[in-house]
Formats: structure tokens, C-alpha cells, sequence
């Protein structure tokens, strides 16, 4: 099973690069996996919007391929 990318970890780069917002992306060979971090309640909201349409994007795209 593969492991889930902590929301801890998008806190994490967030604090670092003093960000608002953040959302990764990855992909591990077989499916996309996406975290979202903000650190307000208005934050998060628009990381999930960001999300939900990166995710309507990453669907139209094929990873396969690609390298």
C-alpha cells in the first residue's frame, strides 16, 4: 500500500518558505496523491479549490509515458 503524504509535511514546507498556501503533487508511478496545507480556515478553503482543479487537470493528463 503506498503511503500517504503527511498534511504535516505541506505545514512543513510552508513554514519553511513562509507560505500561506500550499499544495504537492505526486505522482508514484501508478496513481496521483495531493496534499493541501493552509494555515487559515480561509487558507485551507483555497487550497481545496486549488486542489479540486489541479485534480480536474491531473485527470485530463496521462503520466504515463512521460519519462
Amino acid at each position: 500500500m503506498v503511503k500517504r503524504i503527511p498534511i504535516t509535511t505541506a505545514k512543513e514546507v510552508a513554514q519553511k518558505h513562509d507560505l500561506s498556501q500550499v499544495l504537492l503533487i505526486g505522482w508514484d508511478g501508478e496513481r496521483v496523491h495531493v496534499v493541501t496545507y493552509g494555515k487559515t480556515k480561509e487558507d485551507c478553503a483555497h487550497a481545496a479549490k486549488a486542489q479540486d482543479f489541479w485534480a480536474g487537470k491531473i485527470k485530463e493528463f496521462s503520466f504515463k509515458g512521460t519519462s
